[in-house]
C-alpha cells in the first residue's frame, strides 16, 4: 500500500470502521520512508502519527493533549528548574487553541518547539520528552482492532528534535503492553483509579504509617496523575499495587470521561500481535504485598511533596448553586474547600485562610472577579498563588482580561468534575 494514498479518511461511524493491524500500517509507512501524519480515529478518538523519511517523529492522540504534556513536563521540572508552572501554563495559552486537525503538525509539538526556542528545554531534553509522550500514546494505539484511517503526506519544514526507528520502538512499547497484560485480571487501563477501601483493613498487610500515606494518597488520582505526585513509573506503581488490588485492599475505578473511550489492555488470553516475541513478565501469588510495596510503590512516598498535606481551595461564586457543585466535585479529594458568595468579603477571608489555590467567578455584583484578583495579586502573600477564573464566558477578550488581572488560568462554565480535578490537580500537586 501506497502511503500516500492510504484509504480515504471516511466521517466516523460504525459503518466505515475497518479491521486495522497498527503494527503494520507503521511498517507500511517506515518500508516507503514517507513523511507526513497517520491519522487514525476510533470511538471518537483520534491518534496522530508523524513521520520524517519513514522514522518516527512523534504521535499523539485527541484526548487533552496538553494535560499529558503537562504531567510529562512535570517529571521533568525537578531536574530542569526552568519549567516552572508560569512557563508550562504559558506554553499551553499560546498553543492550545491552534487547531488540532492541522495535518502537518499539531499544537502541542507547537509548545515543545516554542519551549526550546525560549531555550526553556534543550535539543536533547525535547527529544527525551518526545520519546515519552509517544510511547504513552503507543500503548493506546497499539490496542486497536478498527478504525477509520488515512495518511496525510506533507513536507512541512518544522524543527525535529528526535527520530526512531519503528520496529524497535514499538517492540519497546509492546513489551511494556505486556507488563500490563499480566495484571489485567484486575487492572485493565492506566487511566483507572485507585482507592484505598480502609485502613483497619488494610494493616493486615501494611505497617500503620504505609498504610495510612497510602489512604491519603489512593484518592481519585488515575495511575498516570499518581506517577506525577510520586515521582514513579506509572507501571512499577501498579506492579506494585497489584497485590493489593487482586486483595481487595484497594478498588479501581474507572477512567474518568473522556478516558474511557481509550481501548482497554486485553485479557491474557487475548494475544497481541508483536513485531518479536515479547518477555511477559507476570505478577506472581508468592509475592508478597508487603515486600511489593515497600520496594516499588511506598520507597519515595517519604520524598513526595503535598502527599500528608490537605490543600485548601478557596472558591468565590454568588451563586449557591456553583458552589455546592464545586464543592461535591471535590469532596472525595482530601481537599479543604471554603465557599465565598460575597466578593466584598472574600479578600479578608483570603488572607485568613491563605489558601493553595483560588476558584473565582468573573461576573459577581460588587467587585466582579477581574477587580478582585488584581486586588489579591497586589498583596504579598498572594503573588504566586494560583486564580483560575470560572465563567460562562468563552471569548479570547475574557481570556486576556482575565491573564491582564494576573489570573493563572481559565475554565469555562459549564464544567465536568473531570475537568475541575483536572484543573486543580495541575496547580496543587
Amino acid at each position: 500500500m501506497n502511503p500516500a494514498i492510504i484509504d480515504q479518511f471516511p466521517a466516523e461511524n460504525g459503518q466505515n470502521q475497518q479491521n486495522v493491524s497498527p503494527v503494520k500500517l507503521l511498517e507500511q509507512i517506515s518500508s516507503s520512508q514517507a513523511n507526513g501524519c497517520l491519522r487514525i480515529s476510533h470511538n471518537s478518538v483520534e491518534w496522530q502519527i508523524y513521520f520524517n523519511l519513514g522514522k518516527l517523529i512523534y504521535a499523539t492522540h485527541s484526548l487533552d493533549p496538553f494535560e499529558r504534556l503537562e504531567r510529562h513536563l512535570r517529571c521533568l521540572s525537578d531536574e530542569i528548574p526552568t519549567l516552572t508552572s508560569a512557563v508550562r501554563t504559558q506554553a499551553r495559552v499560546n498553543f492550545e487553541s491552534e487547531s488540532s486537525s492541522n495535518p502537518h503538525i499539531c499544537p502541542d509539538y507547537l509548545a515543545i518547539c516554542w519551549l526550546v526556542e525560549q531555550e526553556h528545554l534543550k535539543p536533547e531534553q525535547a527529544a527525551e520528552l518526545l520519546k515519552n509522550i509517544t510511547q504513552e500514546v503507543f500503548e493506546s494505539y497499539l490496542l486497536l482492532q478498527e478504525g477509520a484511517y488515512q495518511f496525510i503526506s506533507n513536507n512541512e519544514k518544522y524543527p525535529k528534535f528526535c527520530r526512531f526507528e519503528v520496529q524497535p520502538f514499538v517492540e519497546e512499547c509492546q513489551q511494556r503492553l505486556s507488563c500490563w497484560q499480566a495484571m489485567s485480571s484486575a487492572i485493565s487501563s492506566p487511566e483507572q483509579r485507585p482507592y484505598f477501601v480502609s485502613l483497619a483493613h488494610a494493616q493486615q498487610k501494611l505497617p500503620p504509617d504505609k498504610g495510612e500515606k497510602l489512604s491519603k494518597l489512593l484518592r481519585g488520582f488515575s495511575f498516570r496523575q499518581l506517577a506525577v505526585l510520586t515521582k514513579k513509573d506509572e507501571l512499577r506503581l501498579a506492579q506494585g499495587l497489584y497485590p493489593l488490588i487482586k486483595d481487595k485492599f484497594v478498588v479501581l475505578r474507572d477512567p474518568q470521561p473522556p478516558y474511557d473511550r481509550l481501548p482497554k489492555i486485553p485479557t491474557l488470553d487475548t494475544a497481541l500481535i508483536f513485531v518479536s516475541e515479547p518477555t511477559i513478565v507476570k505478577p506472581t501469588q508468592e509475592t508478597s504485598a508487603k515486600n511489593t510495596l515497600s520496594n516499588i510503590t511506598l520507597a519515595g512516598l517519604p520524598q513526595v511533596t503535598g502527599v500528608q498535606k490537605t490543600y485548601k481551595v478557596i472558591c468565590i461564586d454568588d451563586s449557591p448553586t456553583i458552589l455546592k457543585e464545586i464543592n461535591r466535585f471535590l469532596e472525595n479529594y482530601d481537599l479543604e474547600v471554603h465557599a465565598i458568595n460575597d466578593s466584598g468579603k472574600a479578600l479578608r477571608e483570603i488572607i485568613r485562610i491563605k489558601p493553595d489555590i483560588i476558584l473565582m467567578d468573573v461576573g459577581m455584583p460588587g467587585i466582579d472577579g477581574y477587580k478582585l484578583c488584581r486586588l489579591i495579586r497586589n498583596h504579598s502573600l498572594f503573588e504566586n498563588t494560583p486564580i483560575v477564573m470560572v465563567t460562562g464566558n468563552t471569548g479570547l477578550i475574557d481570556r486576556a482580561k482575565a491573564r491582564i488581572a494576573g489570573a493563572t488560568d481559565y475554565m469555562t462554565k459549564p464544567f465536568t468534575q473531570a475537568e475541575l480535578v483536572k484543573m486543580v490537580f495541575r496547580y496543587l500537586t
